[in-house]
């Protein structure tokens, strides 16, 4: 256990770091920059997203998946980028071939396609960091890989502090910071990694190709139809209103992306230990406890973010006061992420990838649907209610289909929980009297604690009888 608790701290140096410095460049963009330009900027992070939701092909989920069983850890990640690497190839020919389209759709001006071949450029960056980063994580180097999480946000915000006091204050000069902090934060991590980057394709493991492949493209299947959940909301923005309600979503979403804190912390040490837990059958009270007590922080978490919500919201420039209306229901979005992580086991488990495409299809409809009716008349409110709902309906999804297929534990916590949180978010949109909203979010903190009060209780007591034996040790030898 005590090794467990320290891979998980060093996992979550990185994640708080990389969080702290994701968290300290919106103050910064948002201080030299309208909630227009930054609506433009929001298009390319948009792109960023689509492109890695798109080209691992899945070939990094495999990785992942193989990485316990296949001998040559080294050749495993030879053979897995290949196919992403040939993959990227078309992605970054067919940018530069529809450059100026691109930039007419994302930016409202054909001046800008050079924009996009940068963002091409970055592709092949982009697929040495994740399966440099998944390498490193799954070999359980936790402290490595927190140090170049840490490094690659840092180069990231050090150019944009620099490009935006030296450049004009536009989007162009955000994303070209961005772009060249990434680059330059990658290339270092390749140079720790030099050796395990050789890739000779006559070398790789011919015979591998068809199980990642297998496992692989349904889950990257999923993860277009995924993406476009993700993206979705922007799209509806962009369309049917002005990039000043897309810079305020955006910036919205940042600050609810806080919870991704603890969101990414968990993941990195998650994974790994499940896969670990279930290759030793370890019983299923250890899987529905990590699940619960992840729920729990989680949600206490989100509510701390709606009782402190004014003063959160200090950090971002007065221009953008309207967005402490419209992140409520976006903190739905780490939320249901992380703990779908904890109840999506039996998918993983039994390679059921196919059902991660159902998953996202009706996470997708759900969003569409809901965008389409919010987005015209509400605008950035609207599509936050949009992406809040959807995410619950990929977390419910989730859970279903996983429960169907293994045998899993009870969510009904879970499911009160998410209830009451529904509830409360849809009171901080609607109500905006200080004094009356905080008391109704303390109201509702204390209903969540009431849920998991069972939860406690099996904590404490496990805290006191690992202490109990201690305490018999140190006075046997005061005897």
């Amino acid at each position: 256990m005590k090794a467990l608790i320290m891979r998980l701290m060093q996992f979550a140096i990185g994640s708080l770091g990389s969080a702290v410095l994701n968290l300290m460049t919106i103050p910064v963009i948002t201080f030299f920059l309208s909630p227009e330009e930054y609506g433009k900027t929001s298009m390319f992070m948009l792109v960023q997203t689509l492109l890695i939701c798109v080209i691992y092909l899945g070939f990094d989920q495999a990785f992942a998946r193989e990485f316990y069983e296949y001998p040559n850890k080294q050749k495993l990640l030879s053979t897995a980028m290949v196919i992403p690497f040939l993959f990227s190839g078309v992605v970054i020919g067919l940018m530069c071939g529809f450059a100026k389209p691109i930039s007419s759709f994302l930016f409202g001006s054909l001046v800008h396609y050079h924009v996009v071949y940068l963002i091409a450029a970055s592709v092949p960056f982009l697929i040495f960091e994740r399966f440099l980063f998944l390498y490193v994580r799954m070999q359980n180097k936790a402290l490595e890989f927190s140090l170049f999480n840490i490094l690659v946000k840092l180069s990231i915000l050090v150019c944009t502090v620099l490009f935006l006091l030296f450049f004009p204050h536009t989007f162009i000069t955000v994303i070209y910071a961005t772009i060249i902090g990434q680059v330059l934060g990658d290339t270092i991590l390749m140079i720790r990694n030099v050796r395990s980057l050789y890739m000779n394709p006559m070398k790789t493991d011919p015979y591998l190709y068809p199980r990642l492949a297998k496992f692989g493209l349904p889950i990257a299947i999923a993860t277009v139809i995924y993406s476009l959940f993700v993206i979705i909301d922007k799209l509806f923005l962009r369309y049917f209103c002005d990039f000043d309600e897309l810079g305020l979503y955006t910036a919205a979403f940042k600050i609810a992306s806080a919870l991704l804190i603890l969101q990414t912390t968990f993941s990195n040490f998650w994974i790994p230990t499940a896969y670990e837990w279930y290759k030793k059958q370890k019983p299923m009270r250890y899987f529905k406890l990590v699940s619960d007590s992840i729920m729990f922080l989680i949600a206490i978490l989100f509510m701390g973010l709606l009782l402190f919500k004014g003063v959160i919201l200090m950090v971002l420039s007065p221009e953008y006061s309207q967005a402490q209306y419209i992140f409520p229901f976006l903190c739905f979005y780490p939320l249901m992420m992380t703990v779908s992580d904890t109840t999506n086991l039996g998918i993983v488990f039994l390679k059921r990838s196919s059902l991660n495409i159902l998953v996202s299809v009706i996470a997708l409809i759900v969003a569409i649907g809901l965008n389409f009716l919010l987005v015209p008349t509400y605008g950035a409110i609207g599509a936050s209610v949009a992406t809040g709902s959807a995410y619950i309906a990929f977390f419910l999804a989730r859970t279903y289909f996983s429960m169907r297929i293994w045998h899993g534990f009870s969510v009904k916590s879970h499911l009160i929980t998410t209830s009451l949180l529904v509830v409360a978010v849809s009171l901080n949109t609607l109500i905006h009297t200080v004094w009356l909203i905080s008391l109704i979010n303390i109201i509702f903190l204390l209903g969540i604690v009431t849920v998991y009060l069972p939860l406690l209780r099996t904590l404490y007591r496990s805290y006191c009888a690992r202490k109990q034996p201690a305490n018999i040790e140190k006075k046997g030898m005061k005897l």
